[in-house]
């Protein structure tokens, strides 16, 4: 069809039309961005839950040691603390 042959009124509900279909895709657009933001925002959390429960175990080792050191009137080495950091994360 020409643009030409369309009526005045034609031409304004394809402009209409055209609008409406450009705010929906903007819509979509913008929801698929929030849903994609709560979804990282999800996983860093449980990320983050991971870590602690991680952290909490290496400490109650730490603790286990310390107390072990102790009453062996030994100190912990910083050396020693870095192993139990580092095969924590192997």
């Amino acid at each position: 069809m020409n643009h030409e042959n369309l009526s005045y009124e034609e031409e304004q509900l394809q402009i209409i039309i055209m609008n409406e279909i450009k705010e929906k895709s903007f819509k979509e657009a913008q929801l698929l961005k929030d849903i994609s933001l709560q979804e990282e925002r999800t996983l860093r959390e449980l990320q983050d839950i991971e870590y602690q429960e991680s952290l909490e175990i290496d400490l109650t080792k730490l603790n286990k040691e310390l107390n072990l050191k102790e009453d062996l009137n030994e100190e912990i080495s910083l050396e020693e603390m870095r192993e139990i950091r580092l095969q924590r994360f192997s």
